[in-house]
């Protein structure tokens, strides 16, 4: 029985192993051996397979819109071109939805009494032939930072404005075209009482006219609607505005908040000057939130904005002062200025993810509607819109976007400087 046992056993597993016994256990003792041998040698088979693939792999292919987007980040071109030369710079967009491309040079002066003084001006004009001139002079720390004052004056001239007709029932098929111009000047003087809180007062003057539209194609609104049907149509007038407004703004930053909130309320009398036909009171409310998470790469971007007229005894409200909805920036899947109202509510909600330095994505969802009377103005009946968008970073601040919107009525592409929100 001995000499069954295998000599490299144990000594005392020779002298009391029976021979089944001594089989059993050169079995348990060899089996490790081969599966190790045989692992081994997968092992290598596998690492030569891969050996010999990997010398006929080529490197993926970047889609065309993959390359375009590492082309734009790893030569830093939107950080170029925000740089000027001399305190002058080329701006684009900031004219009005619909009115084309715009460009123009700007020359901007923040440094002034030793940082306490800016002065801004630019000149902007479009493929349509939009024209925008505008000037700024803002001392936003006096005493301290508690003062603040504000001068702007702006003269546009958009020959592309399309009318649909009042109300939230008017019709796609109804659109026509206007040219609207007007020169504006107005100051804001206020404090600053706690951090993040400014109240204020408002002035200022306000002329306006109406003319043809130049789109080629579209019906001129004069055409198609009345004075009776559209006040101000026909006659135009000029305004002395004052109010008061109040912010609270405490987003991380306004040219691309990823934490914080802003709400604003703003109260104007417009006092009709030639006609006396339109004289009225305006509210303006804003109040955007912004919920970051994941090291705020992501965010959900949140906004609400209502206009409410209130119209002094016997007057109309010009339809070139309702305020609209429709464009790249409330109503997404709609034509730009598509409903026309007295009264107006929006609400706007964003996704919004990092997809890299200079490039974030956002889903988002447009819900609102206009009315000619203030009880109308609540969360029924709204129109809707859904879409995707890109918007491109220079430090932070969104230089420009595209977005796509869809709404019941079309699919709409906008291609914009500046953000949405």
């Amino acid at each position: 029985m001995k000499r069954l046992c295998p000599t490299f056993l144990p000594p005392l597993v020779r002298e009391r192993t029976s021979p089944l016994a001594a089989a059993a256990l050169l079995v348990v003792f060899l089996c490790p051996l081969a599966m190790s041998a045989e692992i081994g040698s997968r092992a290598g088979d596998i690492a030569q397979s891969r050996a010999k693939k990997a010398k006929h792999l080529r490197p993926e292919k970047a889609s065309k819109a993959e390359e375009r987007l590492n082309y734009i980040k790893d030569r830093k071109l939107l950080e170029r071109s925000g740089t000027g030369y001399h305190s002058l710079t080329l701006v684009f967009g900031g004219l009005g939805t619909g009115q084309g491309f715009a460009l123009g040079p700007q020359y901007l002066r923040n440094d002034l009494a030793k940082g306490r003084l800016l002065f801004r001006t630019s000149a902007r004009a479009a493929s349509s032939g939009a024209l925008l001139l505008d000037l700024q002079l803002s001392a936003p720390k006096l005493a301290g930072d508690k003062l603040y004052f504000d001068f702007y004056a702006r003269h546009r001239n958009y020959p592309q404005i399309d009318y649909f007709g009042p109300g939230p029932d008017s019709d796609e098929k109804s659109r026509t075209n206007f040219r609207l111009e007007d020169t504006s000047a107005d100051f804001t003087f206020g404090v600053q009482p706690l951090r993040h809180l400014m109240l204020g007062v408002t002035g200022g003057h306000l002329r306006v006219n109406t003319g043809p539209g130049g789109r080629p194609g579209i019906a001129l609104t004069g055409d198609v609607f009345s004075d009776s049907s559209t006040p101000g149509l026909v006659r135009q007038s000029s305004f002395l505005r004052s109010g008061v407004v109040a912010n609270f703004d405490y987003r991380d930053n306004p040219g691309g908040p990823r934490n914080g909130g802003y709400y604003s309320a703003k109260f104007i009398h417009y006092d009709d000057r030639d006609l006396g036909l339109h004289s009225h009171r305006r509210l303006d409310l804003e109040l955007q939130q912004y919920i970051p998470f994941f090291n705020e790469r992501r965010v959900i971007a949140l906004r609400i904005k209502s206009t409410l007229t209130f119209l002094n005894p016997n007057q109309v409200l010009p339809f070139y002062m309702q305020p609209t909805l429709g464009g790249s920036d409330d109503l997404r899947g709609f034509r730009p200025y598509r409903f026309y109202g007295d009264n107006m509510i929006v609400v706007n909600a964003e996704y919004r993810w990092e997809v890299f330095t200079g490039l974030d994505m956002a889903v988002f969802f447009d819900a609102g509607k206009v009315g000619q009377q203030r009880s109308r103005i609540n969360f029924h009946d709204l129109e809707a819109t859904t879409g995707i968008g890109w918007r491109f970073n220079v430090a932070n601040n969104v230089f420009l976007r595209l977005d796509v919107g869809a709404s019941h009525e079309r699919t709409m592409i906008w291609f914009v400087f500046g953000h949405v929100f």
